[in-house]
């Protein structure tokens, strides 16, 4: 006879010891709860600038793994980026400022017109990619390049990429900029 295992302990303990948070489905949508978050505050602080400095509002594009912020010949992107699998673990978030026109205003050209005016293409003007980290809801934070780098929460994040962009405004020349 075989003796009996408590399997309530035995899976508790396991469980702990080699899945971490990261790993977990819940940590699935707190990924995009926190994804979310960022978005809010970064188009919450484009828009409140932008009303501060009277330019124009900025122009956002969203979906759940990205979001984009042109504020007139700037931009900023943020994008989730899977790596095989949709765990937190595995996924990168990168962050560009640029210097250009990324969300067109969605004015409506005919296909065939004649000559159109071309956009110069955007340069990039800052780049940086984070990694998440977290045992819990409560304790996520973004880590810049490895999981060693002190960590800031996605208000913070949001606050350092409008740092970033409104640097890239500032360094844009006076004719580039439409108030």
């Amino acid at each position: 006879m075989i003796p009996s295992v408590s399997l309530e302990s035995t899976t508790a303990r396991d469980t702990s010891s080699s899945l971490s948070f990261l790993s977990s489905h819940r940590a699935v949508s707190v990924c995009t709860r926190e994804l979310a978050r960022l978005s809010d505050a970064l188009t919450a602080a484009a828009t409140v600038f932008a009303r501060e400095q009277g330019y124009e509002p900025p122009t956002t594009r969203r979906a759940p793994d990205r979001c984009i912020v042109q504020l007139g010949p700037v931009a900023l992107t943020a994008a989730w980026l899977r790596n095989g699998s949709d765990s937190p673990v595995a996924g990168e978030l990168m962050t560009i400022v640029w210097r250009g026109i990324i969300a067109p205003r969605g004015d409506h050209l005919p296909e065939r017109l004649g000559a159109r005016y071309v956009p110069t293409p955007p340069v990039e003007v800052w780049e940086s990619t984070f990694v998440a980290s977290a045992a819990s809801e409560a304790t996520w934070q973004w880590h810049e390049d490895d999981r060693e780098q002190p960590g800031i929460s996605s208000i913070d994040l949001a606050a350092l990429c409008m740092a970033q962009l409104r640097q890239a405004l500032a360094d844009t020349p006076p004719q580039a900029i439409a108030v």
